[in-house]
């Protein structure tokens, strides 16, 4: 059996976009109500060496909830070749209200503390339309939690 690969990519921060450029996204550094509403929050690939050519699979888990599946990043298209960091991003989940899998009630865009962890892993091309595969033998890693705060509406 093959040594370990080990993970294809992992995220190293989460930002926030300002006319002056990207800015950590931090508990101490909340975003506002018109920010969520209009702004992606970014994220940071870093490639690790020898996987620059990779294909990529990604997942958002967002605040403990269900797995939301972003687009998958192919080299050439939608990732540039010989880019060793790449920011994305993602929306927060555009909902006041929604109950997540075990029918518990949570609020994605209320005020306070929120938490994100994003997994990553290779996408072979020839396995398009099959099930998604995390696992450590296809580069999978998840981040660690990522926490962020989401600041009240001020009256």
């Amino acid at each position: 059996m093959p040594a370990d690969p080990g993970p294809v990519a992992t995220v190293t921060g989460l930002y926030r976009g300002t006319f002056s450029g990207l800015e950590p996204l931090t508990k101490e550094t909340p975003l506002t109500m018109d920010e969520v509403r209009r702004n992606p929050v970014f994220y940071e690939l870093e490639f690790q060496p020898g996987q620059e050519d990779a294909d990529l699979i990604i997942d958002v888990i967002y605040d403990n909830l269900s797995p939301i599946r972003l687009q998958d990043l192919m080299r050439g298209t939608d990732l540039p070749r010989g880019i060793r960091f790449w920011p994305d991003w993602f929306e927060i989940p555009p909902y006041r209200e929604m109950r997540d899998t075990d029918g518990r009630r949570v609020y994605p865009r209320s005020p306070g503390i929120h938490t994100v962890r994003i997994r990553t892993a290779r996408r072979n091309r020839s396995e398009r339309g099959l099930p998604r595969d995390f696992g450590p033998a296809n580069g999978g890693s998840t981040s660690p939690v990522f926490e962020f705060a989401i600041a009240p509406e001020e009256q």
